[in-house]
């Protein structure tokens, strides 16, 4: 089973995921490129999210509110910035990423117009203390609308379960093997990445269920199972 069969597959099992959610609320075949306001929220949630889940990322996002904005982060203090993304874990450490961020930002509108478009967009963001490759990925494909494809630890646990790629593998060689199979559009590495994630959640846990996953028989753990 290819990749691009097998996220196929799971879109037609799970349908539409509606990834990145703006202020809680999936939204199924918006491929849009997001509105400035969106995008920074999708750039401060891809930050946030680093080591926790999901629910305590939108509890730390509704703390900032009104202030989730690169102007708004940076009038707050630093304590105060801690105080409102607590939930999210790492406080101190994310404060400073957001903060770097929102100082990168600059006058966002034109910052976002420019990294929808930038050749080296993926180094620049890279450069950022606190922005790694899945971080980078997540804001180029759900908040620019480029087509880089987002690896995270489900992705690196089912495909090496299928026997795409090895459970050691580089984060760049399983990116660039993905990619390389997958029709490199922005719905396609979005539908992918995200119904990998919801196969994670249902199926390929840490101890599988492979019973009931609609990749048993392409996949070589399903298969011996």
């Amino acid at each position: 089973m290819t990749p691009a069969q097998a996220s196929a597959r799971l879109l037609r099992r799970f349908g539409p995921r509606g990834w990145w959610p703006i202020r809680g609320r999936y939204r199924p075949r918006r491929y849009a490129v997001p509105s400035p306001r969106e995008a920074f929220e999708i750039c401060a949630g891809a930050l946030l999210t680093q080591n926790t889940a999901w629910s305590n990322v939108e509890r730390a996002l509704a703390g900032l509110n009104a202030a989730l904005s690169p102007e708004g982060i940076l009038r707050l203090t630093r304590a105060a910035l801690e105080a409102k993304i607590r939930p999210s874990g790492y406080f101190r450490a994310k404060a400073k990423k957001l903060k770097i961020f929102a100082r990168w930002a600059g006058d966002w509108r034109k910052t976002a117009a420019r990294m929808r478009a930038a050749p080296d967009a993926r180094e620049e963001l890279l450069s950022l203390w606190g922005v790694g490759p899945e971080t980078a990925d997540s804001m180029l494909l759900y908040a620019f609308g480029r087509s880089s494809f987002v690896v995270d630890a489900y992705t690196r646990r089912i495909g090496s379960r299928i026997g795409w790629f090895g459970p050691r593998s580089s984060y760049d060689e399983i990116r660039n093997f993905l990619s390389e199979r997958i029709r490199t559009t922005v719905p396609a590495f979005n539908e992918a990445h995200a119904c990998f994630v919801e196969l994670a959640k249902r199926h390929c846990k840490t101890i599988p269920d492979c019973a009931r996953c609609p990749l048993r028989t392409g996949c070589r753990t399903g298969r011996k199972s």
